[in-house]
């Protein structure tokens, strides 16, 4: 699966908490990306690029912390947009977003549940 824990990122996280610890910041990463995902679907729509930026910049370091890479790449190349004030294919990235975000939803379901 793409969006799942890098080995190195899970290996550190299973140090600090195991599983339990895991299972906390997947569930706090799910509920604030969720939300961080449809801010920044509304402030496209509505042109508001520094929104956007906020939001992308916000997720970008969540999904790094927890060692998302899939999606943390992606956050990457659109915060360098977004900086910009360059909105050109952020709709598209968004949804690509959601859909990464069910990917790591259904992770956590399979091995964290």
């Amino acid at each position: 699966m793409a969006a799942e824990i890098s080995s190195d990122k899970l290996a550190e996280l299973q140090a600090l908490g195991g599983a339990a610890l895991i299972t906390k910041l997947l569930d706090k990463f799910l509920e604030n990306s969720a939300r961080l995902i449809a801010d920044g679907q509304a402030a496209v729509a509505a042109g508001d690029a520094t929104k956007v930026d906020y939001c992308v910049h916000t997720l970008k370091g969540s999904a790094l912390s927890l060692g998302l890479n899939e999606m943390g790449e992606l956050l990457t190349q659109l915060n360098v947009r977004t900086k910009a004030k360059n909105l050109d294919g952020a709709e598209a990235d968004f949804v690509k977003l959601a859909a990464q975000l069910e990917e790591v939803r259904a992770y956590k379901a399979k091995h964290f549940a």
